[in-house]
């Protein structure tokens, strides 16, 4: 284990006191935020033992739930599984384990990354076939987060629109379903942005370690918190649990997001 690994560790351990307090209750929200499946050593890829783990965890003990159920209410809470971007190892790794576990996921899929028949396409791409295979299993719901995985935070509204319909139109088109969901792509945003989005899509997603509270949940501005190579199961049931949205005091005192090697 790296020195690099270890000091992360240490870090949420002794940020664990702080979240106690704002730990979910009955009613809240946790939507996870996943990345890559594989065995790099990034951050925020995870080995496909871990993320199996992970899964198990969650059939046994909470309640999961699709979007559009977690927004609807009538429920006691419980936890939302999304995965950014969208390469191959969607489809190859992380949609095996959602089908033999039954778990609904949304993808945001920054459709500039599809492969799309012209030239070579880099190795990592996702298909439009195979992002068909995922939404036929019934589980997958495919939401916009920009066709080029654009940084939103100085965007102006002619900009944010025009990646966000872009993207919107091409999951419609291409894959015959109805893209009403957004998760802005570095978790920053402009307010002309949000003005954007509002009009475009029923949800968006925003802020990063913020668990949703029953009651005061803003739709165009839900909390994700990201799951970590570092986090290991004792960690992993804390984010669940909602007991580590603290983790990101000490990304914003850094001043960057979790995407480094570990």
């Amino acid at each position: 284990m790296s020195v690099m690994r270890l000091a992360r560790m240490a870090s949420k351990a002794a940020m664990i006191p702080l979240g106690l307090p704002a730990r979910r209750r009955p009613g809240d929200v946790v939507v996870l935020l996943y990345h890559r499946i594989g065995r790099a050593a990034a951050e925020i890829e995870l080995p496909p033992d871990v993320f199996e783990r992970q899964l198990e965890d969650l059939v046994a003990r909470e309640r999961v739930l699709t979007l559009d159920d977690a927004l609807s209410g009538g429920h006691d809470g419980g936890v939302v599984v999304t995965f950014d971007d969208g390469y191959r190892d969607f489809h190859e790794a992380a949609l095996p384990l959602l089908v033999k576990h039954r778990l609904p996921a949304v993808l945001y899929l920054a459709t500039g990354l599809v492969a799309n028949g012209s030239g070579a396409p880099s190795p990592d791409a996702l298909t439009w076939g195979a992002l068909r295979e995922a939404v036929d299993t019934g589980l997958v719901t495919v939401g916009s987060h920009t066709h080029g995985h654009t940084d939103l935070s100085k965007a102006d509204e002619t900009l944010a629109e025009d990646e966000m319909r872009r993207s919107k139109d091409l999951i419609e088109d291409r894959l015959g379903i109805p893209c009403t969901h957004f998760a802005y792509p570095w978790a920053v945003a402009s307010a002309a942005a949000d003005r954007a989005a509002r009009r475009l899509f029923r949800t968006a997603a925003l802020a990063a370690w913020m668990t949703n509270r029953a009651g005061r949940m803003d739709p165009h501005r839900l909390g994700r918190v990201p799951i970590l190579r570092s986090d290991a199961r004792f960690f992993f049931r804390r984010k669940v649990r909602g007991e580590l949205d603290s983790e990101g005091l000490l990304y914003r005192a850094l001043g960057r997001g979790p995407w480094g090697r570990a």
